[in-house]
């Protein structure tokens, strides 16, 4: 989102999608862009996923050791759903998420690139 909506922290995004080896996206995390862009932006919708179609990322799809991981972290945390799947997958994966969220925080041996949360962004003009 921070790149699709030019937010603070986009370069650093692209940093990541660019110069790492293997970046992983979780599926809940496309479906999460999609339903903000229709909120806040639904001409570019169609044009942002395909973006995101060119990426060099692999999208994960569910699985099971992942989903009981989510279920653990979830059970743990004040998360929400989703991100209880990001979390677990970056656990599982020994990986950094890429976050802008201060929920992330509390997870127990998250590693974290954090980006300018959104209180960060507060009073900025898009």
């Amino acid at each position: 989102m921070a790149v699709l909506l030019r937010e603070n922290g986009a370069e650093q995004v692209r940093d990541v999608v660019y110069g790492r080896e293997r970046v992983r996206l979780p599926f809940i995390v496309l479906m999460e862009v999609e339903y903000k862009l229709l909120q806040v932006s639904p001409g570019i919708v169609d044009e942002s996923l395909a973006l995101l179609d060119v990426w060099p990322v692999h999208t994960i799809e569910s699985y099971y050791s992942w989903r009981r991981e989510a279920a653990r972290v979830k059970s743990r945390g004040r998360l929400s759903v989703a991100d209880a799947w990001v979390a677990a997958l970056a656990l599982i994966d020994d990986a950094e998420l890429v976050h802008k969220d201060p929920e992330f925080d509390g997870v127990d041996g998250l590693k974290a690139v954090r980006l300018p949360y959104d209180r960060d962004n507060a009073g900025r003009s898009n």
